[in-house]
C-alpha cells in the first residue's frame, strides 16, 4: 500500500514525552509505531540524547498516512493530537527540517505544505 511519510523532530527536556507519544516503555528504531487513527500512525526513528547539561533531547518520528485517507481530515487529527501531546513539553518542533511554532494551526499548515509537496 502506498503511504505518505513526513519526518518530524521534537526537541524537549521532558524525558517522559517519548513514552507518552507512543504509550510504550520499550523502543526499537524503525519498528515502534503508534496508531493515532485509522490510516494515521507515527513511527519512532530514534532519539538524540545530549550528554551536556542544558541541551534538549531530539525525538525523531515519521508520520505515516495511508494513501486513501482524507488528507484534510487526517492532518487535522494529527495536528490536534500532536499539539495536545507536546504543548508545554516541547521547546521546538521541525517538520521536514522546517521549524514550526508550537501552535495547532501552524502545525497543520506546515504539515499540509510538506505533504502536498511529497504527494
Amino acid at each position: 500500500m502506498y503511504q505518505l511519510r513526513v519526518s518530524i523532530e521534537i526537541e524537549t527536556f521532558d524525558k517522559e514525552l517519548e513514552m507518552d507519544l507512543f504509550d510504550a516503555k520499550r523502543f526499537v528504531a524503525g519498528e515502534t509505531e503508534k496508531t493515532i487513527s485509522e490510516g494515521i500512525s507515527i513511527r519512532w526513528e530514534g532519539t538524540e540524547f545530549k550528554k551536556v547539561v542544558g541541551f534538549p533531547d531530539i525525538i525523531h518520528i515519521t508520520l505515516i498516512l495511508a494513501r486513501d485517507v482524507a488528507l484534510p481530515i487526517a492532518l487535522g487529527i494529527v495536528s490536534n493530537w500532536l499539539y495536545d501531546k507536546i504543548k508545554g513539553r516541547a521547546i521546538k518542533i521541525k517538520v521536514k527540517g522546517f521549524q514550526v511554532q508550537i501552535d495547532r494551526d501552524q502545525i497543520e499548515k506546515i504539515l499540509t505544505e510538506k505533504i502536498e509537496r511529497t504527494a
